[in-house]
């Protein structure tokens, strides 16, 4: 089979250009083509595929390592979009201090699900993150804040 150049361009959109992504795309392409030349609407039609794949698997476990404090954060970045946020931002988006949620940012950067483009701003390590944030944690719920015990000795 081949692709015609509007697939290929459809498919680098969607996926953008990351390698397991493309190679996931490829796979629901090929159930659903009838070839021989893959088009962008056989693209387009395996969209719906390939994103439950990833939400199931991929995109699944990353969450599922997350606590509420952390996954809120996450969804907090989402929903202020697909770019690098600035950790203020986030905070206000989830009431807090940035002070307060620093933790929750290394947190997140040591398990691999965000890193630092720049200081001060925290991005997705893979792309499209942010859209299974928010179709994963439809509604952002932040946690009450957990004050700390007073060692009384």
């Amino acid at each position: 089979m081949t692709f015609d150049e509007e697939a290929v361009q459809l498919a680098i959109g969607i996926t953008q250009g990351y390698p397991y992504f493309i190679q996931e795309l490829g796979y629901q392409v090929w159930d659903i083509a009838d070839g021989p030349t893959i088009t962008a609407k056989d693209v387009s039609d395996a969209r719906e595929g390939y994103e439950a794949k990833l939400d199931s698997s991929f995109f699944r476990v990353r969450l599922d390592r997350a606590t509420p404090l952390q996954t809120a954060y996450m969804r907090a970045m989402a929903q202020l979009g697909p770019d690098a946020q600035k950790a203020a931002d986030v905070a206000a988006v989830l009431n807090r201090e940035s002070t307060q949620l620093g933790p929750t940012r290394a947190e997140l950067i040591d398990m691999g699900l965000l890193y630092t483009p720049e200081h001060g701003y925290a991005a997705f390590t893979v792309p499209n993150f942010d859209q299974f944030m928010l179709r994963a944690v439809p509604n952002l719920v932040v946690p009450e804040v957990q004050r700390r015990q007073r060692n009384r000795s």
